[in-house]
């Protein structure tokens, strides 16, 4: 098997996966009991992904549109439950009603195609991703939580969403909207790369919680 950006990245996914299985207990009882099986279905499609591309030859972008569809609502949703501020959190379900409105419609009648990746409905969906975030976070600072940060897993789960979405996000826009320009392929590599760094920081930082987090938040 070469060694490719894809390849490492699929394998700290099946990792983060493996991990989070075996912590289960730790976070059972909390909004993210269910991340252990949002991770197993990141791993099915990755799976379904590379059948499509590799064995069966098809453009996959119109399933990865449907995983990462369902990504940004989950840890949307996520979010919101630890989020105590009402007024946030009705900014964060507005925001999701209207990314989710957003994309069925661009999807459904404003794309050239339907194997067409959703750059623009996903980058909102991801700067409301980042927002919440970021209004979790300063909840947590403003409190005595702030002490034990480091023991939550919900802080490591939002930090490893950061790296994700900030460090890609603005050559990932690059990437699809000036891809008309005919960028040379070792840019285009190192776009690819920048992404795949944002996704290993975003898998560590998750392992590293479901291993040393050991304390339960609870909204104020």
């Amino acid at each position: 098997m070469n060694i490719t950006f894809t390849n490492i990245s699929n394998l700290f996914l099946i990792l983060t996966a493996i991990v989070s299985l075996i912590y289960y207990k730790k976070y059972k009882n909390t909004p993210l009991k269910y991340i252990v099986y949002y991770l197993w279905y990141a791993v099915l499609l990755e799976v379904g992904a590379n059948v499509l591309r590799n064995v069966l030859g098809m453009y996959n972008a119109w399933w990865y549109n449907i995983g990462i569809n369902i990504e940004l609502v989950f840890y949307l949703v996520i979010f919101y439950q630890y989020i105590s501020n009402k007024k946030t959190k009705k900014l964060i379900l507005i925001g999701g009603v209207f990314y989710e409105s957003f994309f069925l419609i661009n999807y459904l009648f404003l794309s050239e195609s339907w194997n067409t990746y959703q750059v623009f409905p996903f980058t909102f969906a991801g700067l409301v991703l980042i927002i919440a975030i970021f209004m979790f976070f300063l909840e947590m600072f403003q409190s005595d939580k702030v002490l034990y940060i480091g023991k939550y897993l919900i802080f490591w789960i939002g930090l490893g969403l950061l790296f994700y979405n900030v460090i890609p996000m603005p050559l990932l826009i690059g990437k699809y909207f000036y891809l008309e320009k005919n960028y040379s392929s070792s840019i285009i590599v190192f776009i690819n790369g920048i992404q795949y760094v944002g996704n290993l920081l975003m898998y560590v930082s998750f392992i590293y919680g479901f291993i040393w987090s050991s304390m339960t938040y609870k909204s104020s």
